[in-house]
């Protein structure tokens, strides 16, 4: 398959359902993967060609603009998937395969300093460009088989707040990550506890 001029044809074929407060998939193209959700919208690879469609499911559609208008602005920073095309409700970029900072904990997947310096100029280099990272966490943050970070996820990189949330992240790596005591392979429900509890202090 090659890269098409427009894919809203295939994103008018996926149907959301939303049931008590969650939003479902009914429907999706042949032609399409589920790969994973989030908040606000489900991702998908695209069969036979090297790219990923993010779809924002309502009343998210809005984010996909502003989504776009980031990954433009970081446009050609490697630490950054590029943006093929975008419509008024999904993102056409690159598919890439990896682990997120999440599965490498949970998995036992070494994290090093230098991925924790890579996500450092990553963000340094989006701020150059005039964005506001935030909102950078354990599952936006990818680790190729090269061990080369890429971020995902940056529609919040415009927004004018401070987030602390990488800062947060990075002081836990540096002050428990080689203790003794950490676990080579973090169970999930510790780490969606620590989440829930970090998420309390900092509302």
């Amino acid at each position: 398959m090659e890269l098409k001029e427009d894919y809203t044809e295939f994103v008018t074929e996926i149907v959301f359902e939303n049931k008590g407060g969650k939003t479902n998939l009914v429907n999706v193209p042949e032609e399409l993967v589920l790969i994973g959700k989030g908040r606000s919208a489900y991702v998908f690879k695209i069969k036979d060609v090297n790219m990923a469609i993010k779809v924002f499911y309502p009343p998210f559609e809005h984010i996909a603009q502003d989504e776009a208008r980031n990954y433009k602005k970081v446009k050609g920073i490697p630490y950054y998937p590029s943006v093929y095309m975008s419509g008024k409700n999904y993102i056409v970029m690159d598919y890439i395969e990896g682990k997120t900072f999440y599965q490498c904990l949970i998995e036992g997947v070494r994290l090093t300093e230098n991925h924790v310096n890579q996500v450092n100029e990553a963000l340094n280099a989006a701020r150059n460009k005039g964005l506001n990272p935030s909102d950078v966490h354990l599952h936006n943050l990818l680790v190729t088989k090269d061990n080369k970070v890429h971020i995902i996820d940056i529609a919040r990189f415009s927004q004018r707040k401070d987030c602390s949330q990488w800062d947060d992240l990075k002081k836990g790596y540096l002050t428990h990550y080689h203790r003794f005591y950490f676990p080579k392979k973090v169970p999930r429900w510790l780490m969606n506890v620590v989440a829930k509890i970090y998420q309390s202090i900092k509302k």
